[in-house]
């Protein structure tokens, strides 16, 4: 495929949201989530059932599951903000021109180039393309930006590149 150039940028919002959804992917989230609700759980049956655990206790329960289900995502937002406030590349145009050999990413003046090699994975969500790389970072693209053989040609790049352990795709 010949090379192709893709502009994209994304509001302050959407940033939020994309961060978001993606901390939620991770474990420790998850974790802190199941936690608070279970907590909860377990805070409203005590009203209802004799408890074991003094009152006490049980505020302190009810209190971290208001933590994990209420303040740790508006936290996660509030960072998310934060982080798109300090980076002017995220806050104007992003371009990247995709050749066979990698990738090159301009953000308010500042470019980057890199080689299929450096990214580990794509996922594709109901409005972006997300590029993985090993550094753990993700650059995204708004599929409403790209064709279907554009979004292809990136998917068969990267997993072309990536190692295979076990007969599998590293992930």
């Amino acid at each position: 495929m010949a090379a192709f150039k893709v502009s994209t940028q994304l509001s302050q919002t959407e940033y939020c949201k994309l961060f978001l959804r993606l901390s939620y992917r991770q474990r420790l989230y998850q974790i802190i989530t199941m936690m608070g609700i279970l907590l909860l759980i377990l805070s409203v049956v005590r009203f209802f059932v004799k408890s074991i655990l003094s009152e006490n206790v049980q505020l302190f329960l009810f209190a971290f599951s208001i933590y994990g289900l209420v303040l740790f995502p508006i936290l996660v937002w509030v960072r998310a903000r934060k982080i798109y406030r300090s980076n002017l590349g995220l806050q104007g145009p992003i371009e990247y021109s995709f050749t066979d050999q990698g990738l090159t990413l301009d953000a308010s003046g500042n470019r980057s180039t890199f080689a299929w090699s450096d990214f580990g994975k794509t996922v594709k969500t109901k409005e972006y393309l997300l590029l993985f790389g090993y550094n753990r970072a993700a650059y995204f693209l708004k599929l409403k930006d790209l064709k279907a053989e554009e979004i292809r040609f990136i998917e068969a790049k990267v997993a072309a590149q990536s190692p295979v352990i076990n007969g599998k795709a590293k992930k």
